[in-house]
């Protein structure tokens, strides 16, 4: 270490927010360091709950961190999205799960500050922490990481060596400026004003509502205690700074503008703001990345910036890990801008199109605007792609650069196999891709110790895993197939000329055994299965022999049919070292 170096870190995390804690615990719990830092004095005050939804794409990441119980014992799940023009409601959005979508059906509104604090506290259990009242003045980075300078309150320096350096420090991130990235887009003309306050008016506290009124639009969301909302004056007609002020406003709004008749009471926190829309031009620079609101930044109204940021972080840590880790190649990490930009620029068109959809200023437009959302909201196939976008629960990387799809065409698997062949192809295309997210099927087993319903996931991201450096591990599941005249369907491929032993501790092979087993396959070296009513097997159209691997954030890598073990061997290529 240099004279004039004060520390060596292997990764150094600048921010304290969802994102950075997120990708903190992530790392710690794959068995790798970090310094996390944040210039505040502590979480996000308890008053200012800030971002306050939390979809059930994020939920499963948290699942997976083994807090989603914590979670949702703080908070208020609601169930729908309802739509007012004054008191007559005009639109009801139910949300539109099919039982395989997620074990979340729901939004969970929980104060961004109490997440922070329950992060903080898993982080804490791993063995970290964060270092307060210190920021990153100013960074040079190189072919090996980045020398850091950090300044504590007192406007001491420290000199910090780090291998990798991640931007989670919000939209005026000093990682960005530094790395010189363009962080392209504009704002909004309008100012918002927000107030969480006490209540009473007769909407109902399980749904999200949008009150369109003559002035314009009113968001309002219920928060986790009883007879207390958020509300969100986005007309863009009110000039206002101070609390009550603002309250006045919101009053005006939820009272006599809307004729529903709200009567407001304390507030604990107000907000007047205006809002960015933009998105950086890549999330990585050598070994120096941006995540979250460091990387994009985009209107509340679906209440997706937080999320966005702390599937970023899920999505960039078990790659790092396995890097630093010597198990995967650098290479690896390309894929992280690949991956999470095409959604940062995605969410940022959705919001965007909500934002001028609840401004619509014109007349004319606002009629069309609300005949539209009241013919729309009684189509079940609209409300399930809502649901299903709104949740984050249709993200696929279909396009990655480490995503494989392994299959024949229809006439190459009908001249292999004959016309069993077909058709067991025919089923895998309805299966899901290679990029899309792993469905979590309801299993016909259940948990022993509570007498629910498991999942997939139960079997696929084992909660007893913990801290342990195994819970990056990839998840492989072979499939037998449903009709032994589909094609070939031994599974002995998995001996360890496959699945050699360095690789034996990286993936997990769970074999999937239909209602009739094919063979007993005495040669499987891995966990099994039971599909005692054929319904992975449907689901993953797997009327012939397959696999699918399944990645640490829950997205299948590869998919094969029929099983070819070059192929599944090339593909691991790729991924490790």
């Amino acid at each position: 270490m240099a004279g004039w170096i004060d520390r060596e870190v292997e990764v150094l995390v600048a921010g304290a927010g969802p994102s950075g804690l997120t990708l903190a615990c992530e790392l710690r719990r794959r068995g790798v360091p970090c310094l996390v830092i944040d210039e505040g004095e502590g979480p996000s005050p308890l008053r200012e709950s800030r971002a306050l939804a939390i979809y059930a794409a994020t939920l499963e990441t948290f699942h997976r961190m083994g807090l989603a119980d914590r979670l949702r014992a703080e908070g208020r799940a609601v169930h729908g999205m309802a739509v007012y023009r004054g008191a007559s409601r005009i639109v009801d959005l139910r949300l539109s799960f099919s039982p395989d979508d997620t074990r979340f059906p729901y939004v969970l509104v929980l104060p961004q500050s109490r997440t922070e604090r329950i992060l903080l506290e898993r982080l804490e259990e791993l063995g970290g922490g964060v270092e307060r009242r210190t920021r990153l003045s100013s960074f040079k980075a190189d072919l090996d990481g980045a020398t850091a300078i950090l300044k504590d309150g007192s406007n001491r320096e420290t000199h910090v060596r780090a291998r990798w350096l991640i931007g989670c420090d919000g939209a005026r991130s000093a990682v960005r400026h530094g790395l010189g990235l363009t962080f392209g887009g504009g704002e909004y003309p309008e100012r918002f004003l927000l107030a969480d306050v006490a209540l009473d008016w007769p909407l109902s506290d399980d749904e999200l509502a949008i009150v369109l009124t003559s002035e314009g639009a009113m968001v309002a969301v219920p928060l986790p205690e009883e007879g207390r909302w958020r509300l969100i004056d986005a007309t863009g007609r009110a000039e206002a700074d101070s609390p009550e002020v603002i309250v006045e406003r919101l009053g005006e709004l939820a009272g006599p503008v809307s004729g529903l008749g709200g009567k407001l009471g304390e507030s604990s926190w107000t907000s007047s703001f205006v809002i960015h829309r933009r998105v950086v031009d890549r999330y990585r620079a050598g070994r120096c990345f941006v995540v979250g609101d460091a990387a994009h930044l985009h209107s509340p109204a679906g209440g997706q910036g937080m999320n966005t940021g702390v599937q970023d972080a899920e999505n960039l840590a078990w790659k790092l890990a396995m890097t630093i880790r010597g198990e995967g190649p650098e290479s690896l990490l390309e894929s992280f801008d690949a991956e999470r930009r095409p959604v940062g620029e995605r969410v940022l068109r959705g919001t965007d199109w909500l934002m001028r959809l609840i401004a619509a200023r014109n007349p004319l437009a606002r009629l069309a605007r609300d005949a539209a959302l009241a013919s729309l909201g009684r189509v079940e196939a609209v409300r399930r792609r809502l649901t299903r976008e709104l949740a984050e629960l249709n993200v696929a990387y279909r396009d990655s650069p480490i995503v494989v799809e392994g299959r024949p065409g229809r006439f190459i698997a009908t001249a292999q196999e004959g016309a069993t062949g077909y058709n067991a192809s025919q089923s895998f295309l309805r299966g899901p891709r290679a990029g899309d997210r792993m469905p979590d099927v309801l299993l016909a087993q259940s948990d022993p110790t509570t007498g629910l319903p498991m999942r997939l996931s139960d079997v696929v991201f084992r909660q007893d895993e913990g801290r342990d450096a195994a819970a990056g591990r990839h998840v492989l599941l072979v499939f037998q197939g449903t009709k032994p005249e589909s094609g070939a369907f031994r599974v002995d491929f998995l001996a360890e000329d496959y699945i050699t032993p360095h690789l034996a501790g990286r993936i997990r092979p769970i074999l999937v055994e239909p209602r009739v087993p094919i063979e007993d396959s005495p040669a499987w070296i891995g966990e099994r299965l039971p599909d005692p009513a054929n319904t992975l097997h449907r689901r993953f159209g797997a009327e012939g022999a397959c696999l699918y691997l399944v990645r640490p954030d829950g997205f299948i890598g590869f998919r094969a049919r029929p099983l070819d073990p070059m192929a599944f061997r090339d593909y691991l290529k790729r991924l490790f070292v």
